[in-house]
């Protein structure tokens, strides 16, 4: 759905940022723009921190900062030469936590609305805006995940 949506919007070098409590849909989300992109699904990288996807249009890097505790902790994941990489994307659950993200990306904020969830996108710079446009349409509105 809107992770797919999403997919054919993406170009190597893009970050996303998701953003919700747990159970939101982050992971799910992940799952299906991975798919979109022709690779193998996404599952929560908790205790691995970063996992790769290849295998799809453009690599993936899924990252959870969930589990991570201080930035002291953050060069260990890699992201500075991840970020930016024009081989593939990043995605970056609990971005919230710490300020990983370039000023230029997409942030994806996943709630739940009723039975289901649903998101928002907000794009900080050009190309994020032009990402955020990719999720919700005109508007900014609203989407179910």
């Amino acid at each position: 759905a809107a992770g797919a949506r999403l997919a054919g919007a993406l170009a190597g070098g893009d970050v996303l940022a998701l953003v919700g409590e747990l159970g939101a849909g982050k992971t799910t989300f992940a799952a299906g723009l991975v798919a979109a992109l022709g690779g193998d699904g996404a599952h929560s990288p908790t205790f691995s921190l970063v996992h790769e996807y290849t295998g799809g249009r453009l690599i993936v890097w899924h990252v959870d900062l969930y589990r991570v505790e201080r930035a002291a902790e953050l060069p260990e994941l890699g992201l500075d030469e991840l970020i930016g990489d024009p081989r593939g994307v990043v995605i970056v659950e609990w971005a919230d936590r710490f300020g990983v993200v370039p000023p230029d990306h997409v942030r994806i904020d996943l709630h739940h609305a009723g039975a289901g969830r649903a998101l928002a996108a907000i794009g900080t710079g050009p190309r994020g805006r032009v990402l955020a446009g990719a999720v919700d349409g005109p508007g900014g509105q609203r989407v179910d995940i």
